[in-house]
């Protein structure tokens, strides 16, 4: 069930040359989201922020290992620069929502990387470029490239069989497939992070 996601993200690691010590702001704690949360402390990233309109998906970014989680309206996320006294290495987008975009722009350090992840519905993405360093980097990687996605699949399964990875931490909800109409009702809720369907 998670395998697909948890190998495009840990390609995406890759694609946006992220790594040990860096700090990021993720937008998004769904599957993907969470996911970049998950391995950014796997491998060892620096400080890690999620950003989401859900509660319960804050939460367990906080469980999963960020540092802290922030609603999209609040105003600590605004002042975050100047609360940690630094900017970040990297912000990625793992929604496809062009405001998400930009407003990490202003939380990127000179040379930074904005990296767009989620998938973008329109044909163009405008950037308030202005709002950014004089330097910043832009990657839209919203598929993976696909050797690294290939080589992620070993890496996985060394940490599936460590224990450091758990479905568990994803799948919030099951129900039998003769329920789905309740399913989607959940999912439509915002409370899902991953739902079974049992058959």
């Amino acid at each position: 069930v998670l395998m697909c996601t948890w190998r495009e993200v840990l390609g995406g690691f890759g694609d946006f040359i992220l790594g040990a010590g860096q700090d990021i702001l993720v937008f998004g704690a769904g599957p993907v989201g969470l996911s970049f949360v998950k391995f950014a402390r796997l491998l060892g990233l620096g400080w890690v922020g999620s950003v989401d309109p859900v509660e319960g998906k804050r939460r367990r970014a906080l469980a999963l290992g960020a540092d802290a989680a922030f609603a999209p309206d609040d105003p600590a996320l605004a002042g975050l620069v100047a609360a940690r006294g630094k900017p970040l290495d990297a912000v990625i987008d793992a929604v496809g929502n062009p405001a998400c975009i930009n407003a990490g722009l202003p939380l990127l350090k000179l040379g930074g990387s904005l990296c767009v992840y989620g998938v973008l519905a329109e044909p163009q993405l405008v950037l308030n470029k202005a709002a950014g360093p004089y330097n910043f980097n832009v990657f839209v990687h919203q598929w993976p490239t696909r050797w690294r996605e290939r080589l992620a699949q070993t890496v996985l399964e060394e940490q599936l069989r460590r224990g450091e990875l758990k479905a568990a931490e994803f799948v919030t909800h099951e129900f039998p497939v003769e329920r789905v109409a309740e399913a989607l009702a959940a999912v439509r809720r915002g409370d899902v992070v991953k739902c079974l369907l049992r058959f």
